[in-house]
């Protein structure tokens, strides 16, 4: 069967598994990259601010303090050139007044509130018209100020000291607003680290299930073909690597269903082809077992015994594969009535009573009185099939147990041997389709291992189970607990 050519199958093309794991991972760390990013900005913005803030407002205390010194030294200058009227006194005067002119204009170019620039621009102006008094009066190098002229000075100073105390309190005032700048950085921060890490978190749950969602899908198609049957189409979605996985599988699932389809057609076919001889023989067999046509010998005799106890043994051989086909074939339909499950024990009994000779096996019965309402025919071959397993590995001369009671609206049958028992790493196996023990050599065919499996298909139709309970001295091989409900109708 070719891959390409299987209908009722689509392929989901989406990149590869590499490709997905690497998106994924770009898209993961997206919102990591965004917090980084928006932080170092954050960070490098309030950086750049607070130290522009700092050195204007340092710059400007500091002209504010030069400003002062400039003005203190102008008026010892004044005052020394008019006690001793020296030209390098008044020289000295006019550098000091240079200097003090350039701080102004410096100070000047900071970003200043308005209340700053109108304290300095008042200073300057009241500084200029002292100046001109003194050009006037220095104009024959005679220097003479009134007492009032030599006062401004102290005027001018104590506006410099106020510009100098306004100016550190600006910066008391720009350094709480940049603490109060600090905290909001980090307020904001804290908010992207903790959008992004569960953004993040919430992408990566989302892509991992996204990437083990096709995966599980392969392997809940893997656990339908072992447990569910070949009948369900399998289509993944996902990468390409694993829609190709799953192209496979569906190329498996056909050609297991088509397989499966063969063997039951096969085993359709081989237990009808056997039933109609098998029948024709045991027929053949009981006429010579009753001597019609003549007395038999004892040796002749043996070989018919033998000849029967192997009818029996292929015939339920052959019904079992019978019955197995039509369990998987179709849905199991129970036909309730009610009836009496001792007599149905009884019967079964009976039915094996010539194997039981053989072996010389005595069965054991605690039976009580016990009305069902379930399929008769699906339990005695639930019933059949538990006791012939007992009878198959029960030694020559061994007991056979048959328990039959009710309790809480459950019939409890227990079937238990005097045979080797079953280990307990084949326990799980039991009840499997096919699955067959080591048969003992007293036993001549060799079961379908299909006897058990029907039992527990059958078992579960009608709600009950099957347990194995430890063995005991009475009772040293298999010992099989069915429970099955009384009325089936109310369950």
């Amino acid at each position: 069967m070719n891959k390409s050519n299987i209908p009722n199958y689509k392929i989901f093309v989406i990149g590869s598994l590499y490709q997905w794991a690497l998106a994924t991972f770009v898209i993961v760390t997206l919102p990591l990259i965004f917090a980084i990013i928006y932080s170092v900005i954050e960070v490098s913005n309030y950086t750049q601010k607070s130290q522009k803030t700092l050195f204007q407002t340092v710059n400007s205390t500091e002209n504010s303090r030069i400003i002062l010194d400039r003005l203190i030294s102008m008026e010892r200058s004044i005052r020394q050139f008019q006690v001793l009227n020296e030209p390098d006194i008044f020289s000295s005067y006019q550098d000091h007044r240079s200097k003090f002119l350039t701080v102004v204009k410096s100070l000047k170019s900071n970003e200043l509130n308005q209340n700053l620039i109108g304290q300095l621009n008042s200073l300057q102006q009241n500084e200029s018209l002292l100046h001109q008094k003194i050009l006037r009066h220095s104009a024959n190098n005679q220097l003479t100020l009134a007492k009032a002229d030599l006062n401004t000075f102290d005027q001018l100073t104590s506006q410099a000291r106020l510009l100098l105390t306004e100016g550190e309190k600006r910066v008391g005032i720009e350094a709480n607003s940049l603490s109060k700048i600090a905290e909001r950085v980090l307020q904001r921060l804290v908010y992207s680290t903790f959008i992004s890490i569960p953004l993040a978190l919430l992408l990566g749950l989302t892509f991992v299930h996204l990437l083990t969602r096709p995966i599980k899908g392969i392997g809940q198609a893997i656990r339908n073909l072992g447990e569910e049957g070949f009948e369900q189409p399998i289509s993944i979605k996902g990468p390409h690597d694993l829609t190709e996985i799953g192209l496979d599988l569906e190329w498996l699932r056909q050609k297991l269903n088509r397989l499966e389809y063969e063997k039951q057609q096969f085993i359709r076919n081989i237990s009808h082809e056997l039933k109609t001889p098998l029948a024709t023989l045991k027929e053949g067999t009981n006429l010579l077992a009753e001597n019609v046509v003549g007395e038999l010998n004892a040796e002749q005799q043996e070989i018919i015994r033998l000849m029967k106890l192997s009818n029996i043994t292929i015939y339920d051989l052959v019904e079992n594969l019978l019955e197995y086909q039509k369990t998987i074939s179709t849905q199991t339909e129970l036909n309730q009535s009610v009836f009496e499950l001792a007599p149905l024990l009884e019967r079964i009994v009976t039915e094996y009573q010539l194997l039981l000779r053989s072996k010389n096996i005595t069965v054991i019965r605690n039976v009580s009185s016990v009305k069902v309402n379930a399929d008769y025919d699906k339990l005695k071959i639930i019933i059949s099939n538990v006791f012939s397993n007992a009878l198959k590995f029960s030694p020559q001369g061994s007991t056979i147990g048959l328990t039959l009671k009710t309790q809480s609206n459950l019939v409890q049958l227990t079937v238990e041997d005097q045979g080797p028992g079953i280990n307990e790493k084949i326990k799980p196996l039991i009840f499997k389709d096919f699955y067959q023990g080591i048969s003992p050599q007293s036993w001549n065919v060799k079961g379908s291992g299909l006897g058990l499996a029907l039992v527990k298909h059958y078992l579960d139709a009608h709600n009950g189970s099957i347990d194995l309970l430890q063995a005991n001295k009475k009772f040293c091989g298999a010992r099989f607990h069915l429970l099955i409900p009384t009325n089936l109708s109310s369950q």
